[in-house]
């Protein structure tokens, strides 16, 4: 009969080695044939269902599942309803030599090392992170990275042989928002989603979020903000960095992660840490009292400067250094917070800089049939742009966008639910303040997506595996945001029920363009044949010239300024409007007789270009020499319907300033 405090016993004398780590996938219906064990080891299954035979015996296993043998031990994985992942851990043992008779004599009775047993894990997620580390680190790993798996190896021979335990003694397994809750405590520090998180648990993003809001009355990135505020208040009493402070707890990008910690706590880090230090003045033995607050906060959305339009890089950046606190102290400070974590804008419209996959070419047919004649009156089938076939509502009343078409929705006189707001904090549109669309971030925040329950989602790109999770809260449509306006607008309307609304927008629309380029004429403001050359210039320096989007297809209208020969001739990348060119080249390319100057109104963009104006080659250029230069906010590039139909009105007032 096993001895549990036995087989401990071997283990705290045994030096272990570890001899290899493989992964293996299975398909849905896969196998494994006998497979022989060159060492001792475990097998971390996870994933589907599996039927396999250790030794001859039976098993089944259910998403997680960990086995054990000694070396020679044989394998036979039959069947296997879904994907898994086989996680193949072998170690070789020896006894220390300082195990006395006794200790080796136990051993020969019974030896944990080559002994059977299987079981599932309490807390699975704890040693999948621990088998994937080590996994990662196996692979090509240096004689530095095999001393880290070593200590790795032990922490899971220790956890795995813990939770044997508390399954044999029949404690009750942690549920699943327990599972979450202690995969954030733990991995705090590595990039995490809601997505990622559901991933590791086997359960999908949309009920993870619904039970983890059930049980704690907070999101789960909610808590996962606290969680890492929490850690970062810890590290502001050590010499740590603000920017080694903010990559601890998982915010590599340090500005993003002072307006985070200011907006969670109501101060900047540096200024945390002066009233920390302030509060502790006058006591010899200072305590810092960390508490989680249990207060809801909101998740700010993702800000992802897509091209460089909302750069801030003003900040508290500064880290008060005169805090004196013992070497063991700091030490044990930063021990703890090591082993508790796992070791671990607005932009021209038509951007290329999203990192996002346009949903499909522009030229893709998209149309609508109708449903089965029962929902006939308020639903139909609609084929969007990546071919799906989604009933949709007739006349949808809870919209969500993803994407920056949320000026055509505005100008068809519908009100989406969720947007990402960057796109009306960054635009033109009146009492944009007032606009009770709420932030869905970037990426769109999953968690935030079923809170407003929307009956209609429209993207107008697809990120990895999106439309997946996204179409699971809601039908769910793609389009192509980088679609001219003429296009893109009677899409859109057909999609909200409002085809013919945005077909007399566009007709008003031209009859309104064409009188504004008469007007420019018959003033004198333009000449026939005039050419132009849209610029963007950014604070870093960095310019582009638009042909495409925004400002450009104002300008390049029928009536308007022709393009130049060497606008003509560049080639943006697919699906940008534009092309960066270097200021070497301006007076090969900016050679237009106007040249329209895109800029965000920002001190920083400010001053780089004040360096500009002040160059030779600036002030050489035809347009520069003939006076015939108009600065234009970035906020008017965007080619909306709602800005467009502004952008008429201010078009004539630009080229008087």
């Amino acid at each position: 009969m096993e001895n549990a405090d036995d087989h401990l016993l071997l283990w705290d004398y045994a030096h272990i080695r570890l001899a290899d780590i493989r992964h293996l996938r299975l398909e849905a219906g896969g196998r494994l044939d006998s497979y022989s064990f060159p060492a001792a080891g475990f097998v971390y299954m996870s994933g589907a269902a599996a039927a396999f035979r250790l030794n001859g015996q039976m098993h089944t296993a259910k998403r997680f599942h960990i086995l054990h043998s000694g070396k020679g031990a044989r394998l036979a994985i039959d069947w296997v309803k879904d994907e898994l992942d086989c996680y193949f851990i072998f170690y070789k043992s020896s006894l220390a030599l300082s195990a006395g008779p006794g200790i080796r004599r136990l051993l020969e009775r019974s030896s944990p090392f080559q002994k059977d047993y299987d079981f599932v894990p309490d807390a699975p997620v704890t040693l999948l992170l621990q088998v994937r580390e080590m996994h990662r680190k196996w692979q090509g790993a240096g004689r530095l990275e095999r001393i880290q798996i070593k200590g790795l190896l032990y922490q899971f021979i220790y956890e795995a042989e813990r939770q044997r335990q508390l399954t044999g003694a029949g404690a009750g397994r942690p549920d699943l928002v327990e599972q979450a809750v202690h995969y954030i405590r733990e991995c705090y520090g590595q990039p995490i989603t809601l997505s990622s998180i559901s991933e590791h648990l086997n359960y999908s993003a949309v009920y993870v979020a619904k039970q983890f809001k059930k049980k704690t009355g907070s999101s789960l990135i909610d808590y996962l903000i606290r969680t890492r505020i929490e850690k970062a208040k810890e590290l502001l009493h050590t010499e740590a960095s603000l920017q080694e402070v903010a990559a601890g707890v998982g915010y590599p990008d340090l500005s993003y992660f002072i307006r985070i910690f200011k907006k969670t706590t109501g101060l900047t880090p540096g200024g945390y840490k002066a009233l920390a230090l302030e509060n502790a003045q006058g006591s010899d033995h200072p305590t810092i009292r960390l508490r989680l607050s249990n207060a809801a906060m909101a998740v700010p959305g993702y800000i992802v400067d897509e091209n460089h339009y909302q750069y801030n890089r003003k900040g508290d950046s500064s880290m008060y250094r005169n805090t004196k606190i013992s070497m063991g102290a700091a030490m044990l400070l930063c021990l703890v917070i090591m082993l508790s974590a796992c070791s671990g804008a607005n932009s021209p419209v038509n951007s290329a800089g999203t990192g996002a996959t346009p949903a499909a070419p522009a030229s893709q047919t998209q149309t609508a049939k109708p449903a089965a004649e029962s929902n006939a009156a308020s639903t139909r089938i609609y084929t969007d742009s990546q071919g799906h076939e989604v009933e949709i509502p007739a006349n949808p009343q809870r919209i969500v966008l993803q994407g920056n078409s949320i000026g055509d929705l505005l100008a068809l006189g519908v009100q989406p639910v969720g947007v990402d707001r960057r796109f009306i904090e960054g635009s033109v549109y009146l009492n944009k303040e007032q606009n009770p669309a709420e932030d869905i971030g970037f990426p769109t925040n999953l968690e935030k997506l079923i809170s407003l329950e929307p009956d209609l989602t429209m993207m107008g790109y697809a990120l990895d595996k999106q439309y997946e999770e996204i179409s699971k809260v809601s039908p769910t449509i793609t389009f192509d945001q980088n679609m001219p306006l003429t296009e893109r607008l009677p899409l859109i309307g057909d999609i909200v029920g409002k085809k013919a609304e945005a077909e007399a927008l566009l007709a008003g629309y031209k009859t309104k363009a064409e009188a504004m380029w008469a007007g420019l004429h018959a003033q004198g403001k333009l000449a026939e044949g005039e050419t132009a050359v849209v610029m963007i210039y950014y604070w870093d320096k960095t310019m582009y010239l638009m042909k495409t989007g925004g400002i450009s297809d104002l300008v390049y209208q029928a009536q308007g300024y022709n393009m130049t020969d060497e606008v003509k001739a560049i080639e943006p990348p697919e699906g940008a409007p534009f092309i960066e060119i270097s200021p070497e080249l301006m007076h090969e390319m900016l050679i237009g007789d106007h040249l329209f100057v895109l800029y965000p109104t920002n001190s920083d963009a400010e001053n780089s270009f004040n360096e500009l104006l002040q160059t030779a080659l600036w002030s050489s250029l035809p347009a520069v020499k003939s006076g015939k230069v108009t600065f234009i906010d970035s906020m008017w590039n965007y080619d909306d319907m709602l800005t467009s139909g502004m952008l008429l009105e201010e078009f004539p007032k630009m080229l008087e300033k």
